[in-house]
Parts: C-alpha cells; structure tokens; sequence
C-alpha cells in the first residue's frame, strides 16, 4: 500500500505494479491549482490530477492511458487541461461521488490495482509557516517563499473512504512515496479515519525520502525532519528510510542550486536515535534530461526489499 501524490507516487507505482499483486494507492486531493484547480473551482469536483497520474501509471490500456494523459496546448478554456481529468471529473458527477468516478475511470484503464482519493471530498490545505502566519491552498505554498511548520485540512475530519480505511487494515507494507512532503505526502494521510487505521498496523512502514530539498517546503530539512514531521502530524512511526546513494554532477547541482535546492542531509545518528533503519541504493534514473528523477525499477526493488527485511 502506498502513499502520495504528484509525480513521486506514480513513479513508485510504475515499478511497484508489476512486482506486487495486491496493490492500493492513496492519493491527496488537496491541489488547487493548474487544470485540477480551474475543474475544481469550476465544477465542484475532487481534484483529478494527481488520481488520474496514478491510474495512468497502473493502466492496463496503454493506448487509453495516453489519451488520458493528453493535455490540450490551444483553445481558452481547454488549454492545460488533461484529457483524462475531464474524463474523471464527468465519471465524479455521473456516478454522484468523486470516489465512483475514479473507481469507474479505473475499470476503463483496466488497472491493476486499487486508487484511492485520500477523502471523500476536496480537502483545502491550511498551512502554518514557522513565523506564525497562515495561508490556506496548496497552490501558494511555494509562492510564499516562507518555512512551513505544520499543515492541516478542511473541511476537518472529512472521512477518508471506506476502502482506504479497509486497505490499511489488509496491508503487508505501507510505504510513503518520495514528493513534497507538505502538500503532497502529508495531505494523503489526512483523511479522518486513517491516523486510528494506522494505529493498529504493525507491519513495515518504508518512506522513500526526497534526494533533493524543496525551496520554501522543506530547505533545510534533513532526512530524520522529515520523519519526524510525518510522526507529527499523523503519529505514524516509519520503520524504514531509503535514501538514494551517489554522486551528483556538478552541472546538476548548480541547476538546483539556482532553485535553492540541495541535498538532503542523510543524519544517521538522528535517525538511529528515532529507531529507524536505514537503506542507501543507487534510485535514480540513468536519463533525467529533466533533473534528479526516481527510476520507478530501482525505487520499487529497494522499497520491496526494505519491507521484507522487517516482516
């Protein structure tokens, strides 16, 4: 079972689809912005984006895949938008809830596997910055260029869905996709009903850490914050960390510089003292024309083999 959002899930699920066959991903609704805000506003639905990358991402169909993955580049009121978030957003209002449409957007992809929205509606992110002030969305958290401290949701206690609370309970392994740990990771695990679900699991908990900090989310953070910062706001206790081990060229790391963005700091003794084991692998995508990029094989292998290792 796994946990996320943006494009760290469906990298983690590419690989992981093939390897498991029971497979159930949880998916944030909190985004508001780009085409997933604009059918938000407009609509009242869920944000599809980030659901619909994560089927694209389990498709059995290929070829519809693509057509779901298709975005339109002209027009005024189409461009930007997804082919397949209008699709799921139809499917939402056909069907009277946001969860059937995804469930039926599902059965046309013939995924393997199970996608969840992480509640039963659109959640807003309420975002705490560490000089005291507020925002609420998702979308203004990087524009803020400020620390964020904590984050929470509303409506509070949206329930999360029935099968996400049932998928917890059936679960082997849970693990925690790389991707921006307040607006994405996070936010997957806030559906009311998910933090007592954990409660009572037992099993390995893998999070996959980022290898890069994020300006104005998580600059400065180091592997063992970002334990700490799930364990905060969900009271999850992750078992297991995988971080990726490798050199970065200097080209590479001056582009990230640029977007003040570095490594992220790998404490060992910090994380030994929060009784987490630690994993180090080579992750990362031989081709990255677009940057430091997970490769869905390596990411998936090493995820799998951390559970084992604790069951």
């Amino acid at each position: 079972m796994a946990f996320g959002g943006g494009t760290g899930l469906p990298v983690l699920l590419r690989g992981l689809r093939d390897r498991v066959s029971d497979l159930a991903a949880v998916v944030t609704v909190a985004d508001d912005g780009g085409s997933s805000g604009r059918l938000r506003q407009e609509l009242g639905v869920a944000p599809p984006g980030d659901v619909r990358n994560c089927l694209v991402a389990l498709a059995g169909r290929q070829r519809l895949a693509e057509v779901f993955d298709y975005r339109f580049e002209a027009g005024e009121e189409m461009r930007d938008h997804a082919v397949g978030n209008i699709i799921i957003a139809a499917l939402a209002d056909m069907s009277g809830s946001f969860e059937e449409g995804v469930e039926r957007a599902a059965r046309f992809l013939r995924v393997k596997g199970r996608v969840y929205p992480a509640a039963t509606e659109s959640l807003t992110l309420v975002v705490r910055y560490a000089d005291g002030t507020v925002t609420r969305g998702e979308s203004i958290v990087h524009e803020t260029k400020k620390q964020v401290a904590s984050v929470s949701v509303e409506p509070e206690g949206t329930p999360a869905p029935d099968g996400v609370i049932e998928a917890i309970r059936r679960a082997d392994l849970i693990a925690l996709s790389p991707g921006s740990l307040f607006t994405s990771t996070i936010p997957s695990l806030l559906g009311s009903g998910v933090r007592e679900a954990l409660s009572g699991f037992s099993g390995p908990v893998v999070y996959a850490a980022n290898v890069m900090t994020q300006a104005g989310e998580t600059g400065g953070f180091s592997v063992a914050d970002h334990v700490r910062a799930v364990g905060d706001h969900v009271g999850l206790a992750i078992t297991d960390v995988l971080v990726h081990e490798g050199d970065f060229s200097d080209e590479l790391l001056e582009r990230y510089r640029a977007e003040d963005a570095t490594p992220t700091v790998v404490d060992r003794d910090e994380l030994e003292a929060l009784g987490v084991r630690l994993y180090g692998a080579d992750l990362l995508s031989d081709d990255n024309p677009a940057g430091i990029r997970h490769d869905p094989d390596k990411l998936a292998e090493e995820v799998l083999k951390a559970g084992l290792v604790r069951s």
